[in-house]
């Protein structure tokens, strides 16, 4: 039972670091991953090994969620390449973003008193075209090694799951 924790995610699962992930791959290896290491293989085995298959299958299982998330895979990305953002503290200063940050959030609040499904469905869609070319920017970006504005990117990237989530969570 061996599993290298000094690994990046993208080593562990045998794939190119980069942002477009070979899902069919990821998966297959995740589920070998799983076959393998999933603590109810060891019912019978000393509580030692026993511990040793949590560690080993929560690192696997940390690894294909961070893959599996255009998010958290942008951060770790720019993290595994030397540049990382500190996730509490994601300020964005462009005067610009702010306004459009201020609009989306007076729009929210629109819709939230209007209660009108047709806007919110509208809503979220502007907010998915918006984290969609965040994603490419970022992409271009990163595979640019600009990681500043790569980072950049991410931070608007919270901003749009942040204001999803609070639209979606009004259901």
């Amino acid at each position: 039972m061996a599993i290298d924790f000094n690994q990046n995610y993208f080593q562990l699962f045998e794939l190119e670091s980069s942002f477009d992930v070979n899902q069919e791959n990821l998966e297959k290896k995740y589920l070998n991953f799983q076959k393998t290491f999933h603590p109810d293989k060891f019912v019978n085995a000393s509580d030692q090994e026993k511990r040793i298959s949590l560690q080993i299958i929560s690192y696997i299982n940390e690894a294909y969620e961070t893959l599996n998330n255009d998010y958290l895979k942008s951060m770790y990305l720019l993290k595994i390449n030397g540049y990382e953002i500190d996730d509490q503290n994601t300020t964005i200063s462009d005067p610009d973003f702010l306004m459009h940050q201020m609009e989306l959030r007076e729009e929210l609040e629109e819709i939230k008193e209007s209660q009108n499904s047709n806007l919110k469905k509208n809503f979220i869609k502007k907010i998915n075209e918006h984290k969609k070319e965040c994603l490419e920017g970022f992409k271009k970006k990163f595979n640019d090694n600009i990681f500043e504005e790569a980072s950049q990117k991410v931070k608007e990237m919270k901003f749009y799951l942040s204001i999803e989530n609070e639209i979606l969570k009004d259901n």
